[in-house]
Order: C-alpha cells, then structure tokens, then sequence
C-alpha cells in the first residue's frame, strides 16, 4: 500500500506540472503515453499468441497526432511556406489516403508474410490503435476547448475519484461480488460508491473553482451529469482493461509504476472518459 500511494503521488505531481505547460505540450505528453500504452497492449497480447503489426500500430499513432497537434496551431504559424505545407500534407484527401494505405499495409501482410501474421494480427494491430490513441487523443482535444485547463481537470478528477472511492468503499464494504467472472475485487458497494464519489468531487470541484474563478459558469445540473457519467464510463473502462488482462491470463499490462503495473493500468478508465467528457460539452454545453 505504501509503494502504492508513494507511486501515486509522484504521479499526481507530474500530471499536475505538464497540465501547466502549453496545450502542445500537453498533446506531446499525451502522444507519449499513448506510445507507451500501445507498446504494453502488443506486449501483453503476445501472451496468447497474437502478433500485433508493431511498426505500423507505432507509426499510425505517431502520424495520427502530428495531425492533431500541427491542426491546432497551423494559424498561429507566422509565414505561408509551413501553413500551405500543413494544408498539402493533410488536407483532407491526404487524411484519407492515409488511412487508406494503412489498412493496405495491413492487409498485404497477409499476403506477403502469411507465416508470420494471421487475420487476428491484424485484427488485433487495428483494435490498439482505435482503443489507445484514438480515445486518450480526446485528452488533448478537451485541452484545446476554451476553459480546456479547467475541463481537462474536471474529467481527471472525476475519473480519479471514481477510482479512489470505488476502491475503499469496496475495500471495507464490498461484500457481494460484482463480476466475478472479469475481476474478482469488483463489489457492488464499491461500484455504487464510485460512482458517488464521482458526482460529489466533480460537483465540488465544478461549482467553487470552475465557477468560482475560471470565468466559466455552468449549471450546477451540468457538473452532477459530467459526474455520474465520470463515475459510470470510467468502471466500464476499467472492467474492459480487466476482460483484456484475464483473457491473456495476466494481472498487469507492466510494470512502469510500483504498486500500479504498467501505464495502461493507470489510464484505462481515462480512455474512456475523455470521449465521452468531450461529445458531453460539446453535444449539450457548447
């Protein structure tokens, strides 16, 4: 436990140094995590035979946030010669031809090394960029909505919470197990108390800083919602993590944080709260 919480708040320290940085930089933060996360995936996946097409799950993930990141700040380039350069490299046909030859190159595996990769390769390649890179990049674009600093904090603290209090309220009043069959720890006292946690600290959090001093004031209706949605999506992320480890018999994706595992241990409930923070403010508030 105590490697556990010395391990967290090294963590908490970082993450809250990079959120004062720049919006890039915390896109190239993001990007980095995703690297390592994706590498953890393949790595694990590997275990029961799948051979994930690394060098192409690597190099999509890379171009995939150069695009994000050069799309944010190409009008805040000086001079014509680098925004007529961003706006030939990925302008949209390019964006699709893009994904075009990434689905060929994996495909022509098939072909071309059929004793090395299988149809589930490829299936499996294709399942770490969507889960990975694509979903934590809503990280970045929350980051990027005006009041992105506040917001991008309103989402980590409501799926920390959820965490925090699933864990010790399952912890000392969990008896009646919830999926047994995925995660053996998971009681329903704990997932109820989660989700609890969640809208008290999203609320709190919300009504005195967000509102209190961001300039930005939204209903507290608003941040109840973004509460129970944190609390919910972030055990559901949580619980998928967990299907993917029992089914590859392993109980950490690595080992990157003492008494967590790996990094994708860390951040599989984030992965999934970050989309559906964004499509929330930007469907309902904006």
């Amino acid at each position: 436990m105590k490697t556990r919480i010395i391990s967290g708040l090294v963590a908490s320290v970082i993450l809250f140094l990079v959120m004062q940085l720049p919006p890039y930089i915390v896109g190239v933060a993001v990007f980095a995590v995703s690297m390592v996360a994706l590498y953890e995936f393949y790595q694990c996946v590997r275990k029961v035979n799948f051979n994930p097409i690394r060098s192409i799950g690597f190099s999509t993930c890379t171009v995939f946030f150069m695009y994000l990141i050069t799309r944010a700040y190409v009008d805040e380039v000086k001079g014509t010669f680098l925004k007529d350069l961003y706006h030939t490299v990925f302008r949209q046909d390019f964006v699709y031809l893009f994904v075009y030859l990434v689905i060929v190159w994996l495909l022509l595996q098939l072909v071309f090394k059929p004793r090395q990769f299988a149809l589930k390769d490829v299936a499996v390649t294709l399942l770490g960029m969507a889960y990975i890179p694509f979903l934590l990049s809503f990280i970045f674009m929350v980051r990027l909505m005006e009041n992105g600093y506040e917001l991008s904090w309103l989402l980590i603290i409501g799926t920390f919470s959820t965490d925090i209090f699933a864990y010790f309220i399952g912890k000392f009043f969990g008896k009646k197990k919830l999926l047994p069959e995925i995660s053996p720890n998971k009681t329903v006292a704990g997932c109820i108390g989660g989700i609890a946690g969640s809208i008290v600290c999203t609320a709190l959090f919300g009504v005195i800083y967000i509102n209190g001093y961001s300039g930005l004031h939204l209903n507290i209706l608003h941040y109840l919602i973004m509460g129970i949605l944190c609390g919910t999506v972030s055990q559901l992320g949580d619980w998928a993590a967990s299907a993917i480890k029992r089914n590859v018999g392993i109980k950490d994706f690595g080992h990157i944080m003492p008494g967590h595992g790996g990094l994708l241990d860390r951040i599989d409930s984030l992965i999934f709260v970050a989309p559906i923070v964004y499509f929330y403010i930007r469907f309902v508030i904006i």
